[in-house]
């Protein structure tokens, strides 16, 4: 019996240092796969006697793209210094085929400096990037007399524009969708405003948003924009949610969205797509949207005044079902009230809040 205990508990132990031998062997791989990536994002080089380091991402999620236009945010990091007193430098970084050259003169000493770049796009070339694609970042640094001291083409992969990649840090860049000014959005709102008048006493006369109108009117606005996606344009729509877990979580995740223009043409989309399609709509005629995130869904919620004050609900899903933009906005209010009292409302994205921090329509 001591034998078979002690053959027991060698063998216990055996399977136990093999185990955090590959946890160990886990975190020495994980830790060099760390350095690795790190090694690929910063490229250093240059003639001497400059000293050029250039910090690039591997991915660009290009839905993104506008909105670090906006902010200034860079996407190239530049780094330069010289060992033989100030000498002036010309840096030009290039996304080829996606951006134009932005070209910049830096004057570099002995400490080592820095300067961020975020190209302009070229004309129309985020229409035309529905796949990924690889790219290549061109930096060239050079004197003013034009000899170069760095030259390097670093891969990059453009992940195509009906890409989100949703994480608590990207949450505001799902307004990247929102598209009021689209030509096929502004359409949508010019047919909808035959569906007033089917609307409860007193009736708004227009689509003037907040303008010269009561709460009431509020609604009737959002519900004729519903009641024409659904019996004017026939649109379908499909449950799939997003997946996202909310601002507290780590995670992240990606999830294919195409424009509210795609969605109109196509017929149909996932209830973010129609979402994200009504609200455009919405912002084109001057009311605040917000994305609310729920387990399973999501609805497009509307501010009932121009301070945010109340709001009313519709649930995109609903499409699909023969019911009225009234009747939707009285389910879906109570479709929330029940979320929010179960504490199942994942987030609540304004749009308001995302063009102020400058996350603006993608095209």
């Amino acid at each position: 019996m001591a034998r078979k205990i002690m053959l027991l508990l060698l063998a216990i132990s055996g399977l136990l240092g093999l185990g955090l031998g590959y946890v160990w062997g886990g975190l020495q791989s994980y830790a060099r796969y760390q350095q690795a990536s790190l090694a690929d994002r910063q490229h250093c080089g240059g003639q001497l006697p400059i000293r050029i380091c250039v910090q690039a991402p591997q991915e660009l999620f290009v839905a993104f793209y506008p909105s670090y236009l906006q902010t200034g945010s860079s996407v190239v990091e530049v780094l330069f210094s010289s060992t033989a007193g100030p000498q002036p430098l010309r840096i030009s970084v290039t996304i080829v085929g996606f951006s134009q050259t932005e070209m910049r003169t830096v004057t570099a000493v002995g400490k080592m400096q820095s300067a961020g770049f975020v190209p302009p796009l070229l004309d129309g070339v985020l229409r035309t990037l529905t796949s990924d694609r690889l790219a290549q970042l061109r930096v060239i640094v050079a004197d003013l007399q034009g000899v170069h001291y760095y030259t390097n083409t670093i891969s990059l992969r453009l992940h195509s524009r009906h890409l989100m990649a949703w994480s608590a840090s990207n949450r505001l860049r799902i307004a990247a969708w929102v598209t009021p000014t689209a030509p096929a959005v502004e359409r949508l709102v010019s047919r909808a405003v035959a569906y007033l008048p089917q609307q409860p006493p007193p009736a708004p006369l227009a689509m003037t948003g907040y303008t010269g109108t009561i709460l009431r009117q509020v609604l009737d606005q959002v519900d004729a924009l519903f009641d024409a996606l659904r019996l004017e344009y026939g649109l379908h729509c499909q449950r799939q949610g997003v997946p996202y877990a909310g601002p507290d979580s780590t995670a992240s995740a990606v999830q294919s969205i195409r424009l509210p223009s795609e969605v109109l043409q196509q017929g149909g989309g996932s209830d973010i797509e129609v979402t994200l399609l009504l609200a455009s709509a919405v912002e084109s005629i001057g009311l605040h949207a917000v994305i609310v995130v729920l387990p399973d869904r999501t609805l497009l919620g509307v501010a009932l005044s121009p301070d945010g004050q109340g709001f009313g609900y519709w649930d995109a899903s609903e499409l699909s079902a023969p019911l009225t933009g009234d009747a939707v906005n009285i389910a879906s209010d109570a479709l929330y009230a029940k979320e929010e009292k179960q504490g199942a409302v994942i987030d609540r994205i304004l749009i308001s809040d995302a063009r102020h921090a400058g996350v603006e329509p993608m095209l």
